[in-house]
């Protein structure tokens, strides 16, 4: 029997409280969440513990405040936080300790010696039972713990069957190694994943190059150069580099020349022709066949990576084969580009290659006159002064009074390049020294940081130069002159002289946290007294845009789309991931227009290219600084991160990476992924225009 409509109308009003009561539960459970979230964000922001209020939210009883304030903790990198990362490794959501194992591996590595191998035996021969983040765990040990540490998680995961954890083993080994801390048991625990060659995983190659040239890799070489066969590219990618860092001519070469040539992913042909500019060639003069084939690859940075790995090959015209002749007059040809038949970066790079190939009688085809583009001109400006001619003093030192700051800098550049290969030359020497002190005056960033940086170089490193450099650090400003104030406080450092301490210790509470442990740095080699512990506790920014009500208007994926003349590129933002760095960009790009027919400063095949900046030479920015945000994403290919002169010096530079680069991953702040248009972004050169970036939704 059904009630009856009064009877409904009756219950839905008896009902109507306890709804209204649940809606109004609900609701303030997700008001309390969102305030809590923000105000993780503003202590993250600030890097304030606001006297343990971040720190209380490690035990919140909600588990997306947890996640969030452990990740914070990634940034900040707070040893006193430790204790409570560590046994968030065992909370009751996954995500927590995935989050916890990250930040653990962000700070853990600024220790004491005696901490560190507490909690490093601690995780490895416990506390990874006890969590479902143990790869996470075991990966992020890669980038703290000690040798010691490095042979435990051999002997504990590295025997046996089958055997655990080994993806986060291998990425772990490559962590240790890009540290610089090898072990031949590691290196065996990796040689047993090339065996079948068409098995192995792209991770064990990957860290078997980081490692390098090693005994144990050498014993197994042999079976190693059968992974120039294996379907995935990142394999053949990684096996180039390991071949080309091993140099064994007679086992290698041959490999080599195949994947340079006949490889169907460029990137591998990039790597490889970088590879074999590492062998010992002399002998070998047909390989130039190799690099002039290159020259014409369709893909432009396969031939400008050919141009760059035959300039630093050591062939000689002279006691090579016709081949390397052949090679050669090529290679002038494109120096020349006398009917332009070549893109200009061709032309650049291949003046640079030969000024080192053929020293001063390569002159005359690098000349930087009557070329309209300013970059070519500087590439031309430094190939001048690979010839080692005492005509390129003249060349350069035309160049110093220019408008153009690119062309100062290059001038600079090549007038030390010079002098490092005229050392006994006196008058050069000095010559450049001079033109460095005068350019400490230059009233531009980047001339500024060029000079200092030449000041420190031990051929014109003088206790003269103090009072030049200090002037010249008391009036630069944060957050412009970041760089410049980190390499004049570098270059004070190097010379040791004790009447800079006093100025150098006024900068320890400078607001900028890279320029103050520059100063940490500089004082420890003047005084051998480490400065850390006269650091202040944090840093507040100069920059901060709590603009929360704009972030609540956002999805968490954020589409935009990047127009740029080799066509579109559309691009994922992640707001829940890097939130004010997501928000500056989209202020920039749509309030500003900043990005609107901006170029690409900065392409390296095979690594990123980067843009966004106004100055379009890489030093310029938005006249502020953002802060760093890390997160657990890696940057795998076309990863979007923010370019940066130190951790915290974040501003309008981004840059796309073109195949997975682990050494970046928790280094650099990572806040989107290309989507579509990644072969708009591998065919991007220097000097393409970015027409705008504008949001999709």
């Amino acid at each position: 029997m059904f009630p009856s409509p009064i009877a409904i109308v009756i219950l839905s009003f008896l009902f109507l409280p306890l709804t209204l009561a649940a809606q109004t539960t609900e609701e303030k459970k997700l008001k309390d969440r969102q305030e809590k979230i923000e105000l993780i964000m503003r202590l993250q922001d600030r890097r304030s513990l606001d006297n343990g209020k971040l720190i209380s939210f490690i035990s919140d009883v909600d588990s997306l405040v947890r996640e969030r304030a452990v990740l914070a903790f990634g940034s900040i990198q707070d040893t006193s936080a430790i204790p409570l990362l560590l046994e968030a490794l065992t909370d009751v959501d996954f995500k927590v300790q995935q989050s916890s194992a990250f930040a653990i591996g962000q700070t853990a590595g600024q220790l004491c010696i005696t901490s560190l191998q507490a909690i490093q035996h601690s995780l490895v021969w416990s506390r990874l039972d006890h969590t479902r983040a143990a790869d996470r765990m075991i990966e992020e040990i890669g980038k703290f713990g000690t040798e010691e540490a490095l042979n435990d998680l051999v002997l504990r995961f590295g025997i046996g069957h089958p055997l655990l954890h080994t993806e986060a083993m291998m990425m772990s080994i490559a962590r240790f190694a890009i540290r610089g801390i090898i072990s031949n048991s590691a290196v065996r625990y990796l040689l047993q994943f090339i065996k079948p060659a068409d098995k192995a995983p792209w991770q064990a190659v990957y860290a078997l190059q980081r490692i390098g040239n090693h005994e144990e890799t050498r014993h197994e070489l042999e079976y190693i150069v059968l992974l120039k066969n294996h379907e995935n590219p990142l394999v053949r990618m990684h096996l180039a580099i390991l071949l080309g860092k091993i140099k064994d001519e007679k086992t290698s070469l041959e490999p080599l020349q195949k994947l340079a040539e006949f490889d169907r992913d460029s990137r591998v042909r990039i790597n490889a022709l970088k590879a074999l500019s590492n062998l010992d060639l002399k002998t070998h003069g047909d390989v130039a066949g190799t690099f002039k084939r290159a020259f014409a690859d369709r893909n432009t940075h396969v031939a400008l990576a050919a141009l760059w790995a035959f300039g630093n090959s050591g062939l000689k015209e002279s006691d090579s084969s016709e081949a390397a002749k052949e090679t050669f007059l090529l290679l002038r040809r494109i120096a020349e580009n006398t009917e332009n038949h070549y893109v200009w970066q061709m032309q650049g790079e291949a003046a640079v290659a030969i000024a080192k190939l053929v020293g001063a009688a390569a002159l005359r085809y690098v000349v930087p006159t009557n070329w309209p583009q300013p970059l070519l001109q500087a590439q031309l400006l430094t190939a001048a002064a690979y010839t080692g001619g005492s005509e390129a003093v003249t060349i350069l030192s035309g160049f110093l009074e220019s408008r153009n700051p690119t062309l100062v800098r290059a001038a600079l550049d090549g007038l030390q390049i010079l002098s490092q290969r005229n050392p006994d030359d006196s008058a050069l020497i000095q010559r450049t020294y001079e033109a460095s002190l005068g350019a400490l005056r230059a009233h531009d960033v980047s001339v500024v940081t060029t000079a200092a940086g030449i000041l420190g170089d031990s051929l014109f490193r003088r206790s003269m130069s103090l009072d030049p450099l200090l002037e010249t650090l008391s009036s630069l400003r944060l957050p412009d002159d970041i760089e410049a104030m980190q390499e004049i406080i570098s270059t004070l450092g190097k010379i040791k002289d004790m009447r800079s301490v006093r100025d150098l210790q006024s900068f320890l509470r400078k607001s900028d946290r890279s320029v103050a442990l520059a100063a940490v740095s500089a004082l420890k080699s003047i005084t051998g007294r480490d400065h850390l512990s006269d650091l202040p506790r944090s840093f507040e920014p100069l920059f901060t845009d709590f603009d929360f009500a704009y972030l609540r208007s956002l999805p968490d994926t954020v589409l935009v789309r990047m127009e740029t003349i080799r066509g579109d590129i559309d691009i994922e933002l992640y707001k829940n991931i890097a939130p004010f760095t997501v928000m500056s960009l989209l202020k920039l790009a749509t309030q500003r227009g900043f990005y609107r027919g901006l170029t690409f400063h900065r392409v390296v095949p095979n690594f990123v290219v980067q843009g966004g900046d106004p100055r379009g030479d890489g030093w310029g920015g938005p006249g502020y600084s953002l802060r760093s945000e890390f997160s657990v994403f890696a940057f795998d290919e076309g990863a979007i991160g923010m370019a940066s002169a130190g951790k915290d010096t974040e501003g309008s530079q981004f840059f796309v990476t073109h195949s997975p680069q682990p050494h970046l991953d928790g280094r650099y702040t990572m806040f989107g992924r290309v989507i579509a248009g990644m072969d708009v972004v591998d065919r991007l050169q220097v000097d393409d225009r970015l027409f705008d970036i504008k949001l999709v939704r």
